[in-house]
């Protein structure tokens, strides 16, 4: 496998509008890569959709602006996507009907991967998240912390495909809220093994532990972005 650092993330005045409400109000900041980048502020603040625009999934919303990765420019979902961009979204997003390993290796498959090694890969990351034997269990059957690690093996599968191409930008949205202490860490692990290997990866939280490992913080107050680095 060969992983390469890409260009820095780099914001420059990305607001995101739903009709006259301002959720993001001209943001400018930058990320880099190998580095976890912490995304606070309080619950409406404007966290998720500024991670739903960098990876151009906004829905009923529009951005302006502009977002680029290293030389490309990206923020729909077509350039984000082939930017290597992934979201952990909030709540999961599993689909009931499918067992958990499913909700990992359709993805996978659909980025371009063989059944058989997205299974595989499937397989290795519910077992990172500690989830070894519920491979075969439908995403009903799991428990809100269960599920929750789910999402997260399916991001972590995702970001290991995209830096086998060079570049990973993993959108994190609140991954640890529903996970135990000892969970909660192990998954911060495994987020920062991400970074390690040259991804980048904004990760939303209103937890101040998870926050203190990230090498620089957007915080968020009613939609006005301050960036800051760790000292």
């Amino acid at each position: 496998m060969t992983e390469q650092m890409t260009g820095r993330l780099v914001l420059h005045d990305v607001s995101v509008r739903y009709g006259d409400v301002v959720a993001v109000d001209a943001a400018t900041a930058s990320a880099a890569p190998g580095e976890i980048t912490a995304v606070t502020g309080h619950s409406g603040a404007g966290k998720t959709s500024l991670l739903w625009a960098i990876g151009g999934m906004l829905d009923d919303g529009r951005s302006d602006g502009s977002i680029s990765l290293g030389d490309k420019t990206i923020g729909d979902e077509a350039t984000s996507r082939s930017a290597g961009a992934v979201l952990i979204p909030q709540g999961s997003a599993l689909a009931e009907v499918l067992t958990a390993r499913d909700n990992i290796a359709i993805p996978l498959v659909a980025a371009g991967m063989s059944g058989g090694e997205a299974s595989a890969l499937a397989d290795r990351t519910l077992a990172s998240v500690g989830l070894a034997e519920h491979g075969g269990h439908l995403a009903e059957e799991l428990s809100g912390g269960q599920r929750q690690r789910v999402a997260v093996a399916r991001g972590l599968a995702l970001s290991s495909l995209r830096l086998e191409s060079g570049s990973a930008v993993l959108l994190a949205d609140e991954p640890t809220s529903e996970l135990d202490h000892d969970t909660r860490e192990l998954v911060v692990g495994l987020l920062q093994d991400i970074a390690r290997r040259g991804g980048i990866v904004l990760l939303a939280t209103h937890d101040p532990e998870v926050a203190e490992v990230a090498a620089a913080t957007w915080h968020l107050e009613d939609g006005r972005l301050t960036a800051t680095a760790r000292p």
